[in-house]
C-alpha cells in the first residue's frame, strides 16, 4: 500500500529523530518481487518510498531473500538494530492468513531477542 508505506517511513523518520537515532529502510525483495515480475505503478511506489526514505534521514538496505522475517532479525542483529517498525497490514482475508506465518515466525524470533517491535498505523 503506497500511502502507508510513507506514513510508516515518516514515522519512522519522527521516531529515529526523536530518539536522536540513525534510522535504515530494510526492503526485502522477495523472487515474486524481480523488476521483470512487478508492475511499473508498483516500481515507482517503491523508488518514491526509496526517495523519501533518503530524504528524510534515512539508509536503504535492499536485499533479496525468500524468507523475509530470517532476513529481517538477521539484518537487525548484523546492524545491532533495537526497534524495528513495521506498518500494520491493509489486506484481505486471504492475504492475511497467507502473510500470518510470516508475522509470527518474526515474533517468535524477536520474543527471544533484545529487539522491540513498533506497529504503526
Amino acid at each position: 500500500n503506497a500511502q502507508t508505506s510513507k506514513n510508516v517511513i515518516r514515522k519512522t523518520a519522527r521516531l529515529a529523530s526523536y530518539y536522536n537515532s540513525p534510522w535504515v529502510l530494510l526492503y526485502v525483495q522477495t523472487p515474486k518481487e524481480s523488476m521483470d515480475k512487478i508492475a511499473l505503478d508498483k516500481q515507482r511506489h517503491l523508488i518514491n518510498n526509496f526517495k523519501l526514505a533518503t530524504e528524510l534521514g534515512g539508509e536503504i538496505i535492499r536485499v533479496e531473500s525468500a524468507h523475509v522475517s530470517r532476513t529481517i532479525m538477521e539484518v537487525a542483529e548484523q546492524r545491532q538494530i533495537t526497534t524495528i517498525c513495521i506498518g500494520k497490514p491493509h489486506m484481505s482475508l486471504f492475504k492475511v492468513i497467507l502473510a500470518t506465518n510470516i508475522f509470527n515466525q518474526l515474533l517468535k524470533k524477536l520474543s527471544v531477542s533484545e529487539i522491540d517491535l513498533v506497529i504503526l498505523s
